[in-house]
């Protein structure tokens, strides 16, 4: 379990939910998200420890959306994307894909339950630097940012566009999606993305026969 505390921040973010899960998982999946919010949102506040510990697990739609985002890119291939989970063996493996998966905010500390976009603008031009060091430190091979990819892309000049709503950052993915909180039935929360990355080869190369 890693956690950072920056000259920037008030609060020790998730670098990821279990160290375990995440050295041995075979794709490493950072969410970016907008702000820390919650029920515990103070200067001791500990993502990890409360959606791993406390909840044990995902607790409200935002975190079940992450975490189902999560399964998909864990268990699709080339071949094929699971279907959302639904029963309970499927749902505790997207569980294990939430606690293999890595989470930090653009603003760290403070954070309501819908700031202003020009809000977030102003602290990933502020921070940036620290947050793309953060980034850099994770180093995943998927990123999904919910709506703050525009805020961020600043961050990389180098990046280009590949797909739809698929960016390229050397060798990493950046889907540019909606936030997880959004009111979306949960299969647009899912399939697209997941469907997406399958197209722009993230899950491998299929080779067919003639």
């Amino acid at each position: 379990m890693l956690g950072i505390q920056n000259s920037f921040s008030k609060v020790t973010e998730s670098l990821n939910l279990g160290i375990n899960k995440w050295n041995s998982t075979p794709r490493k999946i950072l969410f970016i998200l907008r702000e820390a919010y919650g029920e515990k949102n103070g200067d001791d506040f500990d993502l990890r420890k409360l959606i791993r510990d406390e909840w044990k697990g995902p607790k409200y739609k935002m975190w079940r959306i992450i975490s189902y985002i999560a399964y998909a890119i864990q268990h699709s291939s080339c071949h094929s994307i699971p279907q959302r989970p639904e029963d309970t063996t499927a749902y505790s493996m997207a569980k294990d894909a939430l606690f293999s998966s890595a989470v930090i905010n653009v603003k760290k500390s403070d954070g309501n339950s819908s700031s202003k976009p020009e809000e977030i603008a102003w602290y990933a031009k502020t921070d940036g630097i620290f947050i793309k060091r953060q980034i850099e430190l994770i180093n995943p091979h998927i990123i999904i940012c919910g709506n703050v990819w525009q805020a961020l892309k600043h961050l990389w000049p180098e990046s280009t566009n590949i797909y739809g709503l698929i960016w390229m950052i050397n060798k990493t993915y950046v889907v540019d999606y909606y936030h997880p909180a959004n009111h979306w039935p949960h299969d647009l929360n899912y399939y697209p993305i997941a469907c997406m990355l399958q197209n722009t080869g993230a899950f491998g190369k299929c080779e067919y026969g003639n």
